[in-house]
């Protein structure tokens, strides 16, 4: 579950394990993109464009983020390539 608090930061808490993890600005943004299932390269992208003065290692953080999330069992990480694979040898 996701709340977004009136600063522009967030609250992530995992039902399962009652674990909650704040979100800073970016965080909290990210975790909003996630919802129309952006790929990393879109992520850094929409970050890029709507943080000023984005960070040169930008690309290196959300992967660290998405990362931390996936680690919290917050997110499950799918990669098209496998995807595509699994999706041809189910037909």
């Amino acid at each position: 579950m996701f709340r977004e608090l009136v600063d522009g930061t967030g609250v992530l808490l995992n039902l399962d394990t009652a674990g909650y993890h704040g979100l800073n600005s970016l965080g909290a943004l990210i975790w909003t993109l996630l919802g129309a299932g952006m790929s990393l390269g879109h992520l850094v992208n929409e970050g890029r464009s709507r943080v000023r003065n984005a960070p040169p290692e930008l690309e290196d953080d959300v992967a660290e983020f998405l990362e931390g999330l996936q680690q919290r069992q917050l997110v499950v990480v799918s990669h098209p390539a496998a995807e595509e694979r699994e999706a041809a040898n189910r037909t």
